[in-house]
């Protein structure tokens, strides 16, 4: 499976970061120029997207997984491997890559990366993959930097969020959408935000989209600030508190965990 990167042209720092580590697990990569949120030419397809509430470079995000999701839905291989730049390939990722052809069945997209903060699961895995399992995520997660997506849903993706309701990395694995997702356990890619030690080469940019996703998205109305702030504390706070309560009469098979996924490379 070759993993395709999203990489802007103005940072060679962390193609050369993702590239040495590539070579070194044995895993073939391609690089995918990212669209730029700095380049109005670049978003004047996205246009209509002014008022959607995402800063530029959460369109040109949004806009750079839709050129891979292409690539994958024209393409012949049944699944694609889509990858950030700024994250580590752990040493097993290649073999988890191979043993998940055939335990995809039934699943659109499967993440691969770390989630230290955790997130509510089906505690039942749904299949073993090298020794890790697949979980499925029981809430709306987020992190779009490294996952594997089948050919037919890179195809319906297409045209499923064909507008710009969240970004990228919450509205694509929504299961409002109806996406059937799984989670690697543990993890075998993790941002450098989330990795206790350094990766990126000295000198690679930081990613534009953190910092305007706090200091240049357009201001929201106060009900919609109070819905976000609540769906934090929801995550974060009350869902692991209440794990417990969310289990009782629930049948064994059907029982649900918070996990934190870590990494394991």
């Amino acid at each position: 499976m070759i993993g395709r990167v999203i990489n802007l042209d103005r940072a060679p720092e962390r193609w050369a970061s993702i590239s040495r580590v590539a070579a070194e697990r044995g895993l073939a990569i391609e690089r995918v120029p990212a669209v730029d949120g700095r380049d109005p030419a670049a978003l004047a397809a996205a246009a209509a997207a002014r008022d959607s509430g995402l800063s530029p470079a959460e369109i040109a995000c949004f806009e750079s997984h839709r050129v891979v999701w292409r690539a994958i839905a024209t393409g012949e291989a049944p699944l694609g491997l889509v990858l950030e730049d700024d994250i580590y390939l752990g040493a097993g990722v290649v073999e988890v890559l191979e043993a998940l052809v055939p335990a995809t069945a039934g699943l659109d997209l499967v993440k691969l990366n770390a989630h230290p903060r955790g997130m509510l699961v089906h505690a039942l895995p749904v299949a073993e993959v090298a020794g890790r399992r697949l979980l499925r995520p029981a809430q709306r997660t987020s992190d779009s930097s490294g996952y594997v997506i089948t050919r037919d849903f890179a195809g319906r993706a297409l045209a499923l969020h064909d507008g710009y309701r969240a970004a990228l990395d919450v509205a694509l694995f929504d299961p409002a959408t109806g996406a059937r997702v799984a989670q690697v356990e543990p993890a075998v890619t993790i941002q450098q935000r989330y990795a206790d030690f350094r990766f990126l080469d000295e000198g690679a940019r930081r990613t534009d989209i953190q910092p305007d996703r706090t200091a240049r998205r357009p201001r929201v109305g106060a009900l919609t600030a109070a819905r976000r702030e609540a769906e934090r504390f929801w995550r974060r706070r009350l869902v692991p508190a209440a794990q417990p309560l969310l289990n009782l009469g629930r049948a064994p098979e059907e029982r649900l965990a918070f996990r934190r996924i870590g990494f394991e490379g």
